[in-house]
């Protein structure tokens, strides 16, 4: 159910306890006879005004204007913009206000996608949110996509490559130790001097007898 920002300020109303439904009682009253029904903003600006310290109204609002997603996920910054702009009302005077600040406060990761979005006449808060979940979701699937052909059978080249380079620097030391290949492979190779080849049958003939 729906309720409109009149029958919001009635519900909230009814759930106040002892002193809080007193001070509304109070704050009704000021308002005097004959003024309109009060709405939902009207109210949650009067109550926060009286039971919330001015200093302490000052520190969220403040975080709010620093409030950035970060390392946050979507969906936690949402939360917690939602938490903090109720302290921070007149940043946010109209929809199109409140979509640009949220915008402006996400990370890299979707920032170009919804800056697009945000132009949109009939882009609203909510849209928003759901509109960044979705390009954050997308582009995080793809990374770790990319990420795991990476380490795939595609990468085998690099493997390849790397034992290549260790067979050479075994070949090498063969040669600097003996000088020859004579005592370490077959005699038909001959003596006395170290070639690539007698020290690759040298290496394979100590893998297979050692």
């Amino acid at each position: 159910m729906r309720a409109t920002e009149t029958e919001g300020v009635e519900l909230g109303a009814y759930r106040l306890k002892v002193v809080a439904n007193s001070w509304f009682e109070l704050w009704e009253d000021s308002r005097g006879e004959g003024s309109s029904p009060a709405r939902w903003s009207e109210f949650v600006d009067a109550f926060i005004d009286h039971f919330l310290p001015a200093e302490t109204r000052a520190a969220r609002t403040a975080k709010f204007e620093n409030l950035r997603q970060g390392n946050r996920s979507v969906w936690e910054y949402h939360m917690e913009f939602a938490r903090l702009s109720k302290y921070a009302i007149h940043m946010l005077p109209t929809m199109e206000a409140r979509v640009s600040r949220f915008v402006h406060g996400l990370n890299s990761l979707t920032l170009n996608e919804t800056s697009t979005a945000a132009l949109n006449s009939d882009m609203n808060y909510g849209k928003m949110v759901a509109f960044a979940q979705a390009t954050e979701n997308r582009k995080l699937k793809n990374r770790i996509e990319r990420e795991g052909n990476s380490k795939g059978p595609g990468n085998s080249s690099g493997v390849v490559l790397g034992l290549v380079r260790a067979i050479g620097d075994l070949i090498s030391g063969i040669c600097q130790e003996g000088g020859s290949s004579s005592s370490r492979g077959p005699r038909s190779l001959g003596a006395g001097r170290c070639t690539r080849e007698s020290a690759i049958w040298s290496y394979l003939y100590a893998m297979d007898v050692g």
